[in-house]
């Protein structure tokens, strides 16, 4: 295996995760200025947004790569999370890592480990 391609692909995946993850809280913040949202309702649309960054960065890491998609997903997955986790703690949340980190961590590699092996059978037209 290329270790350096592999590892470009994965960066890239990454930072399109982050990218896509940032500029739909940044739509979810306007929104929230002018709609009430119950602390709930946040949660899950946190959780559907951080899915969604997640999965567009996989599927570009993987169609980059071109092989190993279910890999290269883990890996992005794997990445993003500490990445979510880090940049959480830097800003303010709580550093304990308790039963909600953990599903974080296996909702993360889940949807990359998928999205990944979606990413490297999606035909390009």
């Amino acid at each position: 295996m290329d270790w350096k391609n592999y590892f470009s692909c994965v960066l890239k995946g990454l930072i399109g995760s982050i990218a896509v993850t940032v500029i739909l809280t940044a739509i979810l913040s306007l929104f929230m200025t002018f709609v009430e949202i119950s602390e709930s309702m946040f949660s899950g649309l946190y959780v559907v947004i951080t899915s969604l960054g997640l999965v567009f960065g996989t599927i570009l890491a993987a169609k980059l790569h071109g092989k190993n998609g279910w890999l290269v997903g883990l890996a992005v997955g794997v990445f993003f999370y500490i990445a979510l986790y880090i940049i959480g703690v830097l800003l303010g949340a709580s550093s304990k890592f308790g039963f909600y980190e953990i599903v974080r961590f296996v909702l993360c590699i889940v949807v990359g480990f998928l999205s990944g092996m979606l990413g490297i059978n999606i035909v390009e037209s």
